[in-house]
């Protein structure tokens, strides 16, 4: 498996292409960006877009990619009616207005099949009511739940510190070699975060 990281948008949230066999994923597309070059390195056949979850800065870009590719987009439940609103979004606040067009599938907790990808769907609200990440192989795509030595903020709309608190206690039983793909800044793993970070260490 590769990964491919590009931060996009004003506030360069981390958005992640994911190649394994001759198949790719796009999680978090917070902006345009020329996806056909990338994919044509592969030559990699787009499965779908993952979304960790439904703020303006992981989502600006899937309108583009579902209408060259025409593939699945999949988020949590409780935030499929994000997409279209801004207010619920937070671009209202932050960047014009963003709306979604594109149909959404809700995720479901556990395994997921998607070619030649094994996914595991983890519900980590905090950040928002439906944030999610994902483990692929030995990666966590933690989106803002989770960052180098630090966690996606609270205070936005449905979101919630003590969710946050209980998420993190999950995500601190993970495995610590297991690398950790956030939604902005660098990566990390599990191990490091456990040893460095004010937020898990004072669980």
């Amino acid at each position: 498996m590769n990964v491919k990281k590009l931060p996009l948008g004003p506030v360069q949230a981390n958005c992640y292409i994911v190649t394994k066999g001759n198949h790719a994923i796009v999680i978090d597309p917070g902006d345009l960006f020329d996806l056909d070059s990338i994919l044509a390195q592969g030559p990699y056949t787009l499965e779908a877009v993952l979304l960790t979850h439904a703020h303006f800065d992981h989502i600006k870009g899937v309108d583009a990619i579902v209408r060259s590719h025409s593939v699945p987009v999949y988020i949590h439940p409780q935030e499929v009616a994000f997409l279209k609103d801004p207010s619920l979004n937070a671009s209202v606040a932050f960047y014009d207005r963003v709306s979604i067009q594109s149909p959404a599938l809700p995720l479901q907790p556990g395994r997921m099949n998607l070619a030649d990808f094994e996914i595991d769907v983890l519900f980590t609200p905090g950040h928002s009511c439906g944030s999610t990440c994902f483990i692929i192989d030995n990666a966590l795509f933690s989106g803002d739940t989770l960052f180098q030595y630090s966690i996606g903020r609270t205070d936005l709309p449905t979101g919630s510190f003590m969710e946050m608190k209980e998420s993190l206690v999950r995500l601190s039983s993970l495995d610590d070699q297991l690398i950790v793909y956030p939604g902005h800044g660098p990566s990390t793993t599990i191990g490091m975060e456990k040893r460095m970070n004010p937020y898990l260490l004072s669980l």
